[in-house]
């Protein structure tokens, strides 16, 4: 009885050990903790994903894009009938065109960025460039918006532009079709807002930004934000030797062909040439007394005089948005980058997560009026989120 006694003790701590064991068994395999649960997010949304590490600031697609899931958005160009001066604006030989577009987006801590996708024949470049007509025997532009006087199609850039909402009523469900369409654009009320972006091949493409510009109810409700913008015309009303004032363009580069633009640093550095007269044989006539001769520079040449000049970055909030372009085998792809927050009053702010952010697209194909929009123009908005 006392040999029992003395083992009591023992006996008692062996059975809290196993008693001990066997609650760690059941805690391990009944009661888990539950892990993080995924957030759900709207189907149709394009939703960003948070990285360490942010896309390079170049035109390449960066390895990480291929494991971001997007958005497929697809645009048609609606027919639809404007008539200025007896022509339609859309031009009717866009209308029926469809255009396929991939949206991506990842963020970091300071930064948005979105990686836009979409089918296109052609790089267009040839904006409105000067030619010599020889039917009409003078110097002009090709058209912009419709065939110019003597037949020959517009000649314009490709465009990517992107809608954002800040104060519009119904945005979320029409898209950029709630906008007033006609001659120009607006929003339709007093207080509704919306930021633009708009991508230009030509214009804004050599110094990799975007256009960034907004929208209000005035006649014509696009503005430029604060700032200034990348580009100017290449033209001016040159008076001539022989007496009469003509519009000219300004500069040339000598010697080059298949260009479509003339930077600011050509300009300063001497490259492009200031033309200064129109000789009697209809020639233009540069400052260092070279003669452009006309016969050259017919619609098809590829010396034509590019309509822009004085590229260079736009400052302030409208160049705050950077963009790298890339076109090849059909696809133009371009990356976008923007600080999530600007403190500018003419941006939407990303700030957010989880919350949405509402936009819509169009895309104009070597077009200057007509583009290809989600829904035509019934309308379609997405939805961006920041994931969190």
């Amino acid at each position: 009885m006392r040999r029992l006694l003395q083992f009591r003790p023992l006996l008692g701590a062996l059975i809290g050990v196993i008693g001990l064991g066997l609650v760690s068994c059941s805690s391990s395999d009944d009661n888990d903790t539950p892990g993080p649960v995924a957030p759900e997010y709207p189907d149709g949304a394009l939703v960003s994903e948070k990285v360490s590490t942010a896309p390079a600031e170049n035109a390449t697609v960066d390895a990480l894009w291929a494991d971001v899931e997007g958005v497929s958005i697809a645009t048609i160009v609606t027919p639809y009938d404007v008539e200025v001066d007896g022509h339609d604006i859309w031009w009717d030989d866009y209308e029926g065109m469809e255009i396929n577009l991939t949206m991506k987006s990842v963020y970091t801590d300071n930064d948005i960025y979105f990686l836009a996708t979409w089918n296109d024949a052609e790089d267009s470049k040839t904006r409105q460039a000067w030619y010599y007509n020889q039917t009409g025997g003078k110097w002009l532009q090709m058209g912009k918006k419709y065939p110019d006087e003597f037949g020959n199609p517009p000649a314009y850039e490709d465009k990517f532009t992107m809608f954002w909402n800040i104060s519009m009523n119904n945005f979320e469900n029409t898209g950029c079709a709630v906008l007033c369409h006609g001659k120009n654009m607006a929003t339709n009320a007093p207080g509704e807002l919306a930021d633009i972006w708009h991508w230009k091949r030509d214009r804004t493409g050599p110094v990799n930004q975007i256009d960034d510009k907004w929208l209000n109810n005035d006649e014509n409700g696009r503005h430029g934000d604060e700032g200034t913008g990348a580009y100017s015309s290449n033209n001016q009303e040159l008076v001539t030797s022989a007496g009469p004032t003509v519009t000219a363009p300004m500069y040339w580069i000598p010697g080059r062909t298949d260009y479509h633009w003339i930077m600011q640093t050509e300009i300063d550095a001497g490259v492009a040439r200031l033309i200064v007269d129109l000789n009697d044989d209809g020639n233009w006539v540069d400052e260092d007394g070279t003669v452009l001769d006309k016969s050259l520079f017919g619609y098809d040449s590829d010396i034509v005089i590019p309509s822009l000049m004085g590229i260079k970055p736009g400052t302030g909030s409208r160049g705050d948005v950077s963009a790298w372009h890339n076109w090849s085998n059909g696809e133009w792809s371009l990356k976008i980058k923007r600080a999530r927050d600007t403190g500018n009053t003419d941006d939407v702010q990303y700030t957010m997560t989880g919350e949405p952010y509402w936009f819509s697209v169009g895309i104009m194909n070597n077009a200057a009026i007509a583009h290809a929009t989600p829904g035509g123009f019934a309308g379609t908005a997405y939805q961006l989120i920041l994931g969190e």
